[in-house]
């Protein structure tokens, strides 16, 4: 089991999204993906859950309200 790990800022744009469609392509069954993002607006990591779930990915979130960072918790289904 491997553990992949991208961090984001608070704005998330398509090289961001290329970023991590690259990440994934390697990530196998047993792996884990940790994406942390800027919690600035939560509304950035929707195109994010879209792409992980599109390519067959579970996802957790978990928002930290002392250091204002979202993570992306992902594993293949």
């Amino acid at each position: 089991m491997s553990d992949y790990r991208i961090n984001f800022g608070s704005i998330i744009d398509q090289l961001d999204q290329r970023k991590l469609l690259d990440v994934i392509d390697i990530i196998g069954k047993n792996d884990e993906l940790v994406i942390t993002i800027d919690a600035a607006d939560a509304t950035q990591t929707e195109s994010i859950n879209r792409v992980l779930e599109n390519n067959g990915f579970e996802i957790t979130v978990k928002g930290g309200h002392d250091d204002n960072k979202y993570n992306i918790i992902a594993r293949r289904r």
